[in-house]
């Protein structure tokens, strides 16, 4: 056990190095996720005006929260699985002891590490701009937060890895991914707090695991109400799906990648 942690220290060791020459243009690739906060102006202005539940500095915390657990959230495998198969590496990696899935997941997590310093930047930033909306959630609630953030990586990371998958049927699969970031963009409270949603619609949404990627983690963050146990539970329970998933796509993907003479 202890020699195959040295393994994956020394791959997420390598990646994260890898990633620290691009820590400019990962600044700015996190910048350009500022999305959150113009919604957070929005939904501000509307409180201040007594159109909303929330007061001003609950729609900051929010939006803040929100914009935190995407940035822990935001994958990239359908692109490296899709470049991949069209360049050829894949058929390299296939020769090389290592499932190409554990490279790609060092590869995120090594840019976690580069991210997460910038984030703190940005945290320090907003904090200057709103020092009233910190609010400590407590220790409880920010493990959780933490738990439910690292949960939404995993079902972002297996539904990407299961898009970048299709490319070894399709030209390109990346377009694909699109879908899914347009159902999180809706559904997952990137827009609003999704307790401001209609309750049939919140109702739906139980079924998906929309509503846990980014509004379990920063609900808990922000002091918003959330089930934390039913999200879990849900986070898990489609982790573990897109993971059978990627899996049986995988042996059948490569048996058909093989055939096509890679």
């Amino acid at each position: 056990m202890r020699w195959l942690l040295r393994k994956a220290w020394t791959l997420v060791a390598v990646y994260f190095a890898y990633m620290l020459e691009y820590r400019g243009e990962i600044f700015f690739w996190m910048l350009s996720g500022i999305t959150p906060f113009f919604f957070m102006s929005a939904w501000t202005v509307a409180a201040g005006r007594g159109l909303t539940v929330y007061g001003a500095d609950d729609y900051a915390r929010y939006f803040f929260a929100v914009f935190v657990a995407r940035q822990l959230g935001i994958v990239w495998v359908h692109w490296n699985m899709s470049e991949d198969v069209r360049s050829g590496k894949l058929s390299f990696r296939l020769l090389q002891p290592l499932d190409p899935a554990w490279r790609y997941l060092a590869d995120h997590v090594g840019e976690r590490g580069v991210r997460l310093p910038l984030l703190a930047l940005v945290g320090l930033v907003f904090a200057w701009l709103y020092p009233q909306a910190l609010v400590w959630p407590g220790p409880g609630r920010l493990a959780l937060g933490l738990l439910a953030a690292a949960l939404a990586f995993g079902v972002n990371f297996s539904a990407s890895y299961v898009v970048g998958l299709l490319s070894l049927w399709l030209e390109d699969a990346t377009e694909i991914y699109n879908l899914w970031y347009v159902a999180v963009l809706f559904f997952s409270g990137m827009l609003a707090p999704l307790s401001l949603y209609p309750e049939p619609v919140q109702r739906a949404l139980v079924w998906t695991p929309f509503p846990h990627l980014v509004y379990l983690p920063a609900a808990l963050w922000s002091g918003l109400e959330a089930d934390a146990a039913r999200g879990l539970l849900s986070l898990l329970a489609w982790n573990l799906f897109f993971f059978a998933l990627g899996r049986l796509l995988w042996r059948l993907g490569r048996r058909h990648y093989s055939a096509m003479g890679a």
